[in-house]
């Protein structure tokens, strides 16, 4: 494979040649001049777009220039620069024409300085401009080269070019007869016989070079580290014929990183650690002889720690962690160390029940006894003084979320997330600025506004989607679908997750998210109708996320574990489910959970001892759990306290207060959107109004009439959106309690129709449960 001319290039370099010799017209000259730029200007931080045009550059023929320049119009009437370049092209006759013609351009067509002898130019290049170094560094690698291999460039030149010699003959005829009359028949060279099939792949690793293989393997491998994606089937393979032809210890450890990376998005661990192996060992091979052994190593063991901790060897993690810490503090590395730190605090924060373990290096390095937050202000510092900005913005999104999690200041956690935001926007940090909209937008549904929060995703969606790694992506998808479910649209969510799941096809823990979360909306949605032989399919298959690493989705199981017995009236095993929620540790010390997941299981014990008869039980344990939740500003929580506290107080016949307080909160939750909820609270102040109207009205008298018929719309409100959220039992007690009004009120026609409704939702449910 050549370092860097190649055909390609060479056309390139009479294009070059074109544009300052014959200006075409100013539009063309524009098009020509980007098309240039974009070929002539190397770097790795590209775009998809321009890296699958540098593909076809590379490894393309002719036709990449024919649909390039053929819509552009040269400086010669009735011809395009498309042609200007087959003529140029077809001039060269040998490899002595083709040294004179860049002897030639770098003399003429790059300004030289000012005692040099030879006139340039009118339109000559700078030396520093980008066409002035490519003229140069093309007139550099052609003097360099060997003559077998200058030999071997004007083959492949030829052969690149030949698909042009029909266009070449048509317009211009008589240059093509006068060189078919000057060919010596002795220097014509026979081609070799190519075995059948390996023509185009051959002329593919002919047409790049080192710097095209280089260049396209950067970008796969920044691909898999930034976005967490998996490289297109096509470059794969390219880069693999390309890497076949080098012998570069360096090129080929980078080949080995990137199927490092790819057999572990593919969730292939024992390939993964076998080519982080073999990365590392290339990469020992073919360091200099100035270079540190141990900058490979620390790296290495930073990999391979965040590659344990993706397939839950939690141990192994931490252990590598470790010693990728201790190697980075004798090397005086700050960059690995603060970034492995920082990756510790990370695990124990998203993880909290592996933490049981050595995470006590963290505060080794902060000092014996240190906090939490003791820690975090030691990485902030380390960062500020490092100018570290990336790990300044993701230490403040942690900050964030222990401020958020274990009970802090909320307004706190939105000046972290403020700031991170702020950092991500004045430096160019756009690979955190997903995270840090989706930490916002759960501050935002914490908060009841569930509008905010579905706006920070459909930006994160939008604006920042090229720059959002596949995990965030993901996480965004199931978190806009929880909302649609929510509000009670739950095909639209199953569409919207089961649309995503082709893109994450090869990322094995990204597609395994998506169908559990698609199983998890189809198991709310079979307990919505009652259809617990479903639900228990259903359960079997997200059992197994239980013991995994997304607490989460673990808590989401559970809490539909419960859900389902409730509705199935077995009580006392769903009390010894939320008597026994999910806990976890590696060590002696157990670790809390998330201070919402522990305030929804007292509001769960307070329901059930509210639906089994004993809301006594319940009227502390649900006012203790709302007052918390009140002053932790967890509105979505604290509106779901103040249902079940309705709840009790009407099993307790307290009506008046029951009613006041829903009556009070029923904006808040028809603003939250969380039509379930709205649909609930709707049936608790029909049922309030209803036992205010039986025990604290007089009888037959006009207030208890119209409390009655307030009830009855309540009912009627109630039972339009549990229809929505196809929740069978919601509907069935709503028409129940408006056919008892109707009757005691004498509005037969009422009854008879409410009672049809509920004979047709009782078949519906006879169906569902065989």
């Amino acid at each position: 494979m050549p370092r860097f001319l190649t055909p390609a290039r060479i056309c390139l370099l009479v294009a070059i040649d074109i544009y300052g010799e014959e200006p075409p017209p100013t539009a063309s000259a524009i098009t020509l001049l980007d098309f240039i730029s974009q070929h002539v200007i190397s770097s790795a931080e590209q775009n998809v777009d321009d890296i699958q045009e540098r593909r076809a550059f590379a490894s393309g023929g002719m036709e990449f220039f024919e649909q390039c320049l053929r819509p552009l119009a040269s400086s010669m009437p009735g011809r395009n620069l498309y042609d200007s370049l087959i003529y140029r092209i077809w001039q060269f006759n040998s490899v002595d024409s083709l040294h004179a013609f860049i002897e030639e351009v770098s003399l003429v067509r790059v300004r030289p300085s000012r005692d040099a002898l030879i006139q340039p130019h009118p339109n000559a290049f700078t030396p520093a401009s980008p066409l002035g170094q490519y003229v140069r560094r093309c007139w550099v690698e052609f003097t360099r080269l060997q003559f077998e291999d200058a030999q071997a460039l004007w083959k492949m030149f030829t052969t690149y070019r030949e698909p042009t010699k029909h266009d070449w003959t048509l317009k211009y005829p008589e240059d093509a007869l006068k060189t078919e009359q000057d060919v010596n028949p002795v220097c014509t060279v026979p081609a070799l016989p190519t075995r059948a099939g390996s023509e185009g792949v051959a002329q593919d690793g002919a047409s790049a070079a080192v710097v095209d293989a280089d260049i396209l393997l950067h970008f796969a491998i920044q691909r898999l580290q930034k976005e967490g994606s998996r490289v297109p089937a096509d470059v794969k393979l390219r880069i693999e014929q390309w890497i076949g032809d080098q012998l570069d210890s360096n090129t080929q450890s980078l080949h080995f990183f990137m199927a490092f990376f790819e057999h572990w998005r593919a969730g292939q661990y024992t390939m993964a650690l076998e080519n982080l192996h073999r990365y590392f060992d290339y990469s020992l091979a073919g360091k200099a002889a100035t270079e540190n052994m141990r900058v490979h190593y620390q790296y290495a063991l930073l990999h391979l720690s965040v590659l344990h901790a993706d397939f839950e060897c939690w141990g192994e993690s931490i252990d590598a962690m470790n010693e990728c810490i201790a190697t980075a503090r004798e090397n005086q590395d700050a960059a690995c160390l603060n970034f492995a730190l920082s990756w510790l605090l990370h695990l124990r924060h998203a993880h909290p029940s592996k933490r049981g373990n050595s995470f006590g290096t963290i505060a080794g390095v902060v000092g014996s006894g240190g906090s939490e937050h003791d820690e975090i202000a030691f990485l902030k510092q380390k960062a500020k003084d490092g100018k570290h900005w990336m790990l300044l913005s993701s230490t403040l999104l942690e900050e964030a979320r222990l401020e958020l999690y274990s009970g802090g200041n909320r307004n706190r956690a939105q000046e972290h997330i403020l700031q991170s935001m702020y950092l991500n926007a004045h430096h160019d940090l756009r690979g955190l600025a997903p995270a840090s909209l989706l930490l916002q937008s759960a501050c935002y549904h914490r908060l009841g506004q569930t509008k905010s929060a579905v706006l920070d995703i459909e930006l994160l969606n939008t604006v920042y989607l090229k720059q959002c790694p596949k995990g965030e992506y993901v996480r965004a998808t199931c978190r806009l679908a929880d909302l649609m479910a929510r509000s009670g649209n739950f095909s639209r969510a199953l569409k919207h997750i089961e649309g995503q799941i082709p893109a994450a096809k090869g990322l094995l823990k990204q597609e395994q998210r998506l169908k559990a979360f698609a199983t998890l909306l189809q198991l709310k949605r079979s307990i919505q109708r009652n259809q617990f032989n479903v639900a228990d399919a259903h359960l079997n298959q997200l059992r197994p996320f239980c013991s995994g690493s997304d607490p989460e989705m673990s808590f989401e199981v559970k809490v539909l574990e419960i859900e389902k017995l409730v509705r199935q009236e077995r009580f006392l095993p769903a009390l010894q489910k939320v008597r026994s929620p999910p806990k976890h540790s590696l060590g002696l010390r157990l670790i809390p959970q998330d201070i919402a997941h522990r305030i929804y299981f007292l509001l769960l014990k307070a329901r059930i001892f509210a639906a089994g008869g004993q809301a006594s039980k319940g009227f502390a344990i649900v006012l203790r759990a709302t007052a918390t939740a009140e002053r932790q500003l967890l509105v979505t929580l604290f509106m779901e306290g103040v249902a079940v506290l309705s709840k009790v107080l009407i099993e307790l016949s307290e009506f008046g207060a029951a009613r006041d307080i829903v009556e009070a909160a029923l904006p808040h939750a028809i603003e939250s959107q969380n039509t379930e909820l709205t649909a609930r609270f709707y049936t608790l102040m029909g049922e309030a109004c209803l036992g205010y109207a039986g025990h604290e009205c007089p009888h037959d008298s006009n207030e208890q009439t119209l409390t009655l018929r307030r009830a009855q719309d309540l009912f009627e409100n109630g039972r339009s959106l549990f229809q929505q959220t196809e929740d069978l039992t919601g509907m069935l007690h709503c028409l129940a309690l408006k056919s008892q009004i109707a009757t005691w009120t004498g509005d037969e026609s009422s009854a008879l129709q409410a009672d049809e409704m509920y004979s047709q939702l009782l078949m519906v449910q006879s169906q569902a449960i065989p």
